[in-house]
């Protein structure tokens, strides 16, 4: 909750300090923010992600992908990615501007990989390839993982996981209120935050 008339300051702590409850909080509204990367061929695309964490210090924001995936492919082409987070309680939203680092078969990602239970690894077993046509309906999982997954059954799963980290270099905060709105934007410049008001 922030004050009806708070400090850029204010504004600048209750940004991140919602952005680490969500990757906290599996409940928390930006728990699952939109994630946005460009292509050279295909242009923009959307979706959502999972936030799994997030560091105010590192200024990151942390997901998980599949290895083979075009959101994968499309920051190997391009680096920068736009985050979307909205909390409709709150009226409030965060939009993120990134470039991101990919880590895979790595320390990194292998960190994260040995925290995931067996039974949270079947997104990362498909044996199609994410986004490829099938004949028909396919969960995309295998029947041993369907049937008991275990630490066995789904290291495989490790070949295909990506960690995407990424480091935020602008934020644009807006809360929409009958009382006026208010509009923040912080920007990473020479080893600080800048921090401005903007109109709404």
């Amino acid at each position: 909750m922030i004050s009806s008339q708070p400090s850029l300051e204010e504004l600048f702590d209750h940004v991140w300090g919602m952005l680490v409850r969500g990757g906290a909080d599996g409940r928390h509204p930006y728990h699952f923010p939109s994630f946005a990367t460009i292509h050279n061929q295909r242009g923009i695309e959307q979706r959502t992600v999972v936030l799994r964490k997030a560091d105010k210090g590192k200024r990151q924001l942390i997901c998980y992908s599949d290895m083979r995936t075009r959101k994968v492919a499309g920051l190997a082409e391009n680096e920068q990615a736009h985050w979307l987070f909205y909390n409709h309680g709150s009226k409030e939203q965060i939009r993120a501007r990134v470039t991101t680092q990919l880590h895979h078969q790595d320390e990194s990602s292998n960190e994260k990989w040995v925290t995931i239970p067996p039974k949270n690894r079947g997104d990362y077993l498909g044996p199609v390839p994410p986004g490829n046509l099938t004949d028909e309906h396919t969960d995309n999982r295998p029947v041993s993982f369907k049937q008991n997954p275990t630490e066995e059954n789904t290291q495989s799963g490790y070949k295909n996981f990506a960690l995407i980290v990424s480091t935020v270099y602008h934020l644009d905060f807006l809360k929409l209120s009958r009382d006026g709105h208010i509009r923040a934007q912080f920007n990473w410049r020479d080893d600080k935050w800048e921090k401005s008001w903007v109109a709404p």
